[in-house]
């Protein structure tokens, strides 16, 4: 079984601005890099003060690996960006560091993935999810127990109107 490639650790890797920037937008990974960094949740400007150590403090440079590794991948880096995935290029460029990759090899292949049920078309709704959809929607802004006359009257002539637009057809 052929060795792991690791990460080059050397204090010259330059991490772009915008792997930063994922990183930042990544509450969780944020959120267990701080606790492994300093024991409590961040407080503002944490990221900051890492990335600016980032070069020079190996502790800071090997915790910002493991807790992405950790995080963004529950510890299993993969060698390529799953087919169909959306990937922000700051987290493909941390995946291709961790995994000595090149960041091509996450690009986006282009070829297309077929997921009929994530994009299947919806039936129309039924008159029953319409009515109990704007139920909902009247309740929600209701006040307390309370529901306003006037508000019911406009729900009505909406149903109405939706009812004569569909007999139309």
């Amino acid at each position: 079984m052929a060795a792991e490639p690791t990460p080059d650790h050397s204090s010259s890797l330059r991490v772009p601005g915008y792997a930063w920037d994922w990183l930042q937008r990544s509450r969780p990974v944020v959120a267990a890099l701080a606790m492994v960094l300093t024991g409590q949740p961040p407080r503002p400007g944490f990221v900051q003060a890492v990335r600016r150590s980032f070069a020079e403090d190996d502790l800071v440079r090997d915790a910002v690996f493991d807790v992405v590794a950790d995080v963004a991948f529950r510890g299993r880096v993969p060698s390529s960006r799953p087919p169909g995935a959306s990937w922000d290029r700051g987290l493909v460029w941390w995946a291709a560091t961790l995994s000595g990759r090149s960041v091509a090899d996450y690009e986006d292949d282009g070829r297309p993935v077929d997921q009929p049920q994530l994009f299947a078309e919806t039936p129309p709704p039924t008159d029953a999810a319409a009515l109990v959809r704007a139920l909902r929607e009247l309740l929600a802004a209701s006040e307390g127990d309370q529901i306003p006359a006037a508000a019911v009257r406009q729900l009505i002539a909406q149903l109405e109107q939706r009812a004569t637009r569909d007999d139309v057809r």
